[in-house]
């Protein structure tokens, strides 16, 4: 297997794990949350086609570690990277684009959940 198909299928696992974690609510995800976040800025750091989730991220990774509660701000960030991950796979190989329509699917529905 060479690189590219290394990195896509670790991509691809790391979706499998986020839409997991997201399947159970936001509740069940907290936990995951930080490592997860940290994560996905590793796997997308230094490509500038996904600078905006990746900064989306690491502004949603700060607030979750502050410990602060503004649900509206966590729902902003949850709102954005939802509506960039969608955008994302327009552009993403074949075996990630549906992951990745969840994915921005499932995130925009927290966003959701915070707002209530």
């Amino acid at each position: 297997m060479d690189n590219s198909q290394s990195q896509s299928s670790q991509g691809t696992s790391q979706l499998d794990a986020t839409l997991n974690a997201l399947q159970g609510g936001l509740a069940n995800a907290a936990g995951a949350a930080g490592p997860n976040i940290a994560g996905w800025i590793k796997t997308l750091q230094g490509n500038p086609q996904f600078s905006g989730i990746s900064s989306e991220l690491q502004n949603l990774h700060d607030a979750l570690g502050s410990g602060a509660s503004d649900t509206g701000a966590l729902a902003q960030s949850l709102s954005t990277l939802g509506e960039h991950t969608s955008k994302a796979a327009d552009s993403a190989t074949p075996d990630a684009q549906d992951k990745l329509r969840q994915l921005g699917q499932a995130l925009s529905s927290a966003a959701g959940q915070l707002k209530g």
